[in-house]
């Protein structure tokens, strides 16, 4: 693709709304993924070329081993905010519980067994 071509795609990408740029962006993100998953042919022949078996070994241990997964809330978000999954940080000092709110009192049975009943 020439680089006119790919200006025009990106202008072309200026014309759409917020949902359709997220779901075109899912879409790129889901074939770069099933990309990465399939050697290129240069990698097939470099592969082939390889001379000892303790080389692929280590490939392939280095390929199938995962990325560290994250273990807390925090560490969640930093990957998330690194990966570009969120585009910053929630603010957790906006996140409290008003003491001015007050509880609805409904009538009759509670309002989860409600709404169980009436999805069935």
């Amino acid at each position: 693709m020439t680089r006119t071509d790919f200006n025009d795609l990106l202008k072309s990408v200026d014309t759409l709304s917020p949902d359709q740029m997220r779901r075109l962006l899912r879409a790129l993100e889901s074939r770069v993924a099933t990309t990465a998953k399939r050697p290129a042919r240069a990698d097939v022949r470099h592969e082939a070329a390889e001379k000892t078996t303790g080389q692929r070994a280590k490939r392939a241990e280095a390929a199938t081993q995962e990325p560290k997964k994250p273990t807390t809330e925090a560490e969640l978000l930093q990957y998330m905010l690194a990966t570009g999954r969120i585009s910053q940080l929630p603010d957790t000092a906006a996140d409290f519980d008003d003491p001015d709110d007050q509880l609805i009192e409904i009538k009759g049975e509670p309002l989860s067994e409600t709404i169980i009943r009436e999805r069935r």
